[in-house]
């Protein structure tokens, strides 16, 4: 009896031991995902880098100011800060929408935004790997200018702090 009840003991201690590692491992790998260490350099968010020629191709006109949304169709802040763009209706704005049933968060978005899904917003993931949503950059020529992500980016009121981040620019400089 003694010995059965040992060896119950160690395999459990030997579970919990394996579980314990597995929780520390995804623990580390979150904190990795967050920080951005140990994430493709060309894939990072990083002021001033030029932005893929996969996103810039869908800004009607990337050589001034563009708010690009990088959405999900099965994001709930989503859907509520689509409601919310018609405040940005002066201002140029593209939306990445990434999820399978995009037409519900598209039927929400205003007039003035152009909205992609599909292989478009594929090809765009593809070379610019989006890790939370909803995130937002501000891009200039081509060049990531300011972003936001989650929580910094869930309403009209935080994309205008963003949109008050960027720099005037005097007229016929080029980057």
């Amino acid at each position: 009896m003694e010995r059965v009840l040992a060896v119950v003991l160690v395999v459990a201690c030997v579970i919990l031991t394996v579980a314990f590692l597995a929780c520390l491992r995804g623990i580390a790998e979150l904190r990795l995902r967050l920080t951005g260490r140990g994430v493709d350099p060309s894939t990072q968010l990083i002021i001033g880098r030029r932005l893929p020629d996969s996103l810039v191709r869908l800004i009607p006109d990337a050589t001034q100011e563009a708010l690009l949304l990088f959405m999900s169709s099965t994001c709930g802040t989503c859907h509520g800060l689509a409601a919310d763009l018609n405040r940005f209706a002066g201002r140029q704005t593209v939306a990445i929408i990434a999820g399978d049933s995009s037409a519900e968060l598209f039927a929400m978005l205003p007039p003035h935004v152009n909205a992609f899904d599909g292989e478009q917003a594929k090809a765009v993931d593809a070379d610019l790997p989006v890790a939370m949503w909803p995130t937002v950059l501000l891009q200039r020529d081509g060049f990531l200018i300011a972003f936001a992500t989650g929580s910094n980016a869930d309403s009209a009121a935080d994309l205008e702090v963003l949109w008050e981040q960027r720099l005037d620019v005097p007229e016929g400089t080029k980057a």
